[in-house]
């Protein structure tokens, strides 16, 4: 092998390795650092300092946007009422049976508050599972699934039953049928 040689495999090496650090930069800024939608909005997801979530302990604050209108809904703005916070895609064959008992809860006339977190969908799909169901309840994007993460959702679907005052009461992995509903309802009515 010649010095010329030697040196335009070196040359080559190098930037093919430039190019995949350029890649690898690229997708760690768009898909692992917390990301603004646009100057002077608010950070999608949970604040990075936010606590992990346990019960008996307050709720991690978030912000995530509404399909279709990308108004921002924060938790805490629920915060005087009961919340029933439910993770679920519309992929999810448990979420897409315990949909109607979410529905006739919040439906029901009194102060509880279901919230769904849709986990990583894109707005028509979430927009037609809405329709499908007749959901009237707030219904929010985790596009980055950070929300999710962070209330460490591993399986669909996942209930949490928050108190009046942001204090997490009770957790549900798993489709809520049968008593987990109304005992958490409960649960996140008596608060502490």
């Amino acid at each position: 092998m010649t010095a010329r040689s030697t040196l335009r495999t070196a040359a080559r090496i190098a930037t093919v390795a430039a190019i995949v650090a350029v890649v690898g930069g690229l997708f760690v800024y768009r898909e692992v650092l917390p990301a603004e939608d646009a100057p002077g909005t608010a950070v999608l997801g949970v604040a990075e300092a936010a606590p992990r979530p346990e019960i008996g302990r307050p709720a991690p604050d978030f912000v995530l946007e509404a399909p279709g209108t990308g108004e921002l809904v924060r938790l805490s703005d629920f915060q005087g009422r009961p919340v029933v916070l439910n993770f679920w895609a519309t992929w999810c064959v448990p979420c897409r049976t315990e949909m109607p008992d979410l529905q006739a809860a919040y439906g029901a006339g009194d102060d509880v508050l279901v919230l769904g977190v849709n986990a990583q969908e894109s707005d028509p799909v979430v927009q037609r599972f809405i329709e499908e169901f007749g959901l009237t309840f707030p219904v929010t994007l985790d596009r980055q699934g950070r929300v999710r993460q962070h209330y460490a959702v591993i399986g669909l679907p996942a209930t949490f039953f928050i108190d009046a005052t942001g204090v997490i009461r009770g957790r549900t992995f798993g489709p809520v049928h049968g008593d987990l509903l109304p005992e958490g309802i409960e649960a996140a009515r008596r608060g502490g």
